[in-house]
């Protein structure tokens, strides 16, 4: 009889245990929202300072018209856009609101190329020259036009246009103006040969969109990229496939919150291997020490408190250096609870083992966190060389006896 009562307190336990994690989900999924409503907050702090600076840039390739023809109702005729080179220098700054910190830039852009006149031998014809941003609320100057060998023309417009008298069978042209961005900065390519060369003072830039650049050379202080993309690389079904772009993203590389987010699906995990790790020594100890369910919970909950510590730190200093210092607390603050209030200062090398363990799960979880192309396979052999231990560590047990 008391054996079946042995087995029945290990069974109890677990139940209790098992019962205990299933309440820590709700303060779990609280977590979530409180990284989603800071992250809310973020993203409410980059559209002020987009209301007074300018939002994301998108550059389109610039158009000609000439109004010719006897069709007086489509007087104008659009002409092909032959190489188009365009350079843009990046100059970045660091806009605060509130705790935040929003990477703006203003951008020198320069744009030369030339457009095919199939037209031969042209007199006293009207054209239009104009170009498109996606905000026109950046514009830090006029915009400056040039046609052929003429001196540049300040136009207080993105449409120059022009009385023009030609016989080549090209149309040289140069625009250049100072346009302020936010974050992103992407420039569409539809010339015959579209180069493209952006450049600027960010650390880390990222590039995104349809094209890749071919070269490109990042150091700790600025960047230089350089597409070269042909027309046939954006032409879909016969036709130019919009939204085609050559994309750099100034957005930090690490997002706080993005990171911490990913972190917190990771906390039933680590509550439940915690809570293991604490029931393997209740059951494998010969002096009785038994864990009562409020001290599973309040350990339970200082490692859900982690993930408050790290979002907030994480406001302030680097990813990394708050995932420090939340490690840091959260297993100093159960290493202590665990020997001067569980094992009542008698256990010492069980605090040891489980500060130890402890330390290596957080650098498990930060490694999955970092290495996200590999975490599946390295998460796999942790979780099974946790099992082996814990197999290890109960080998003497006798489940059915209590012996």
């Amino acid at each position: 009889m008391a054996e079946g009562k042995v087995m029945n307190t290990k069974l109890k336990k677990f139940y209790v245990i098992l019962l205990s994690l299933i309440i820590l989900l709700i303060p779990m999924a609280f977590l979530f929202g409180v990284i989603n409503d800071r992250e809310s907050y973020k993203n409410e702090a980059v559209q002020n300072v987009e209301k007074s600076w300018a939002g994301v840039q998108v550059l389109s390739a610039p158009k000609m018209f000439l109004t010719i023809g006897k069709d007086k109702k489509n007087p104008k005729q659009e002409l092909e856009l032959g190489n188009y080179d365009i350079k843009v220098k990046i100059n970045t700054e660091i806009r605060k609101k509130g705790i935040f910190k929003v990477p703006v830039y203003i951008a020198d852009v320069l744009i030369k190329g030339h457009f095919k006149n199939p037209y031969g031998s042209i007199k006293n014809i009207k054209s239009e020259l104009s170009f498109d941003v996606s905000d026109t609320k950046g514009f830090v100057e006029a915009p400056k036009f040039k046609i052929g060998n003429e001196a540049f023309k300040i136009v207080d417009d993105n449409n120059y246009k022009k009385t023009l008298t030609t016989n080549s069978d090209i149309i040289p042209f140069e625009i250049m103006y100072k346009l302020r961005g936010l974050n992103l900065l992407s420039v569409e390519p539809k010339g015959t040969i579209s180069k493209i060369l952006i450049s600027g003072n960010w650390k880390d830039p990222s590039f995104e969109g349809d094209f890749l650049p071919q070269n490109r050379s990042v150091t700790n202080k600025d960047f230089t990229a350089e597409w070269s993309i042909p027309k046939i690389a954006t032409v879909k079904s016969g036709e130019y496939s919009l939204g085609t772009r050559a994309t750099v993203s100034l957005l930090t590389p690490v997002d706080n919150y993005r990171m911490a987010l990913r972190s917190v699906k990771y906390a039933f995990l680590f509550l439940l291997l915690t809570f293991v790790a604490y029931y393997v020594f209740e059951i494998t100890q010969k002096k009785n020490t038994p864990i009562h369910p409020i001290q599973y919970m309040l350990m339970g909950g200082a490692l859900l408190i982690f993930y408050l510590l790290l979002t907030s730190i994480s406001e302030f200093i680097p990813f990394v250096f708050a995932y420090i210092v939340a490690v840091l607390f959260t297993v100093g603050l159960i290493s202590s609870y665990t020997y001067f209030v569980l094992t009542k200062k008698q256990n010492s090398k069980f605090t040891i083992l489980i500060t130890l363990a402890m330390l290596l799960l957080y650098t498990f979880l930060y490694t999955l966190l970092v290495i996200q192309d590999f975490s599946l396979l390295i998460g796999s052999f942790i979780l099974f060389i946790i099992i082996a231990v814990i197999m290890y560590a109960t080998r003497n047990v006798e489940w059915y006896d209590g012996n």
